[in-house]
């Protein structure tokens, strides 16, 4: 039978943060609720996950990614920053779990097993599309977690991102050295932290060279959604010369998309798209990008976690990560041949 903190929250008439608190020794909850649920425990056979009041050591931390970008190989973005997070636990005996999150998993915290059934020790949570709520609520649940690619404005938490304005910035500069005009840029959802930011980078290039901005916005940043907002910009904006996208699967999207409908890359229109995957250094014609360090957002995320698996009080903190241009031939830097 499994056992979780909901079984014992239900029979002791609190809630699992509660249980949580109290299972691990926490302040915040009065003695005759913790010897309530600490009984409570014992009698479901979880008596030996409080030893001393404190939950042992799994030695194992979760990686969570959104259901959204599973299969994993589609888009390796996210498998890269978990291999940086194993390749750092390693180093420390810790090893790691990996799943996948839906928008119903996320609307209790309480209910996801590797949380609910003790199982890790901390969360990473990688994705813009990973709930406030959600976050929020493993918090009050005293998990440690640390985000990637992501920076929810309603929750104090510790966040790993690359400097997606700088890179917005670098790709839009870079396309106007090259003497383009008019230039769009295709995005993710507005509300996604990462792909927002890249797009404040492209404006804030274009306003300044007095330009107009054309920013397209999918529901999400896939080969599909950049050949969909490929189109929609064609249509708006007849004599574009140039895109920048939020990542190299609609960049490449983009692409096929110009091909279709006759027009040369970089001849016609240049392309610069966002990431450096080996997707778009496969690619013909080869994709101008910006490179995110990815395995080292993975890194210092796992860094991150272990520091507060110690139990010291530590602020939270934002932790951004540099990023470069990296010129192929999408742009028009370096011949095909090459």
């Amino acid at each position: 039978m499994s056992i979780n903190l909901s079984d014992i929250a239900q029979r002791a008439g609190v809630s699992p943060a509660t249980v949580s608190r109290a299972l691990n020794g926490k302040e915040g909850v009065r003695p005759a609720t913790r010897d309530r649920i600490l009984a409570i425990a014992q009698e479901l056979q979880l008596a030996a996950l409080q030893n001393a009041h404190t939950m042992p050591r799994t030695e194992t931390i979760c990686y969570v990614v959104h259901q959204r970008h599973a299969p994993l190989e589609v888009d390796p973005f996210y498998p890269v920053i978990m291999h940086g997070v194993e390749a750092e636990l390693s180093k420390h005996g810790y090893h790691l779990l990996l799943t996948t999150i839906s928008d119903e998993q996320m609307k209790s915290a309480a209910q996801f097993k590797p949380v609910a059934e003790n199982r890790v020790d901390g969360v990473i949570l990688a994705g813009p599309d990973i709930r406030a709520e959600f976050i929020a609520e493993l918090k009050e649940m005293d998990i440690p977690v640390v985000l990637v690619d992501n920076f929810p404005s309603t929750v104090v938490v510790d966040t790993i991102n690359s400097d997606d304005v700088q890179g917005g910035r670098l790709a839009t500069e870079h396309l106007r050295s090259h003497g383009h005009r008019s230039i769009v840029a295709l995005l993710g959802p507005a509300v996604w932290h990462s792909s927002a930011l890249r797009g404040d980078g492209y404006r804030a290039v274009m306003e300044a060279a007095g330009l107009p901005t054309h920013l397209f916005h999918a529901e999400d940043t896939t080969f599909e959604t950049g050949k969909q907002l490929m189109r929609e910009a064609l249509q708006a904006v007849p004599d574009l010369t140039a895109v920048f996208a939020a990542n190299d699967a609609m960049a490449l999207g983009a692409i096929r998309t110009l091909m279709q409908q006759q027009k040369r890359v970089p001849e016609d229109v240049a392309v610069i798209g966002f990431d450096d995957t080996n997707l778009g250094a496969m690619s013909t014609p080869s994709l101008s990008t910006v490179k995110i360090y990815t395995a080292e957002l993975g890194r210092l995320a796992a860094l991150r976690l272990l520091d507060a698996l110690t139990g010291r009080e530590m602020p939270a903190i934002r932790t951004l990560v540099s990023t470069t241009l990296i010129p192929r031939y999408s742009c028009g830097c370096v011949s095909q041949e090459e």
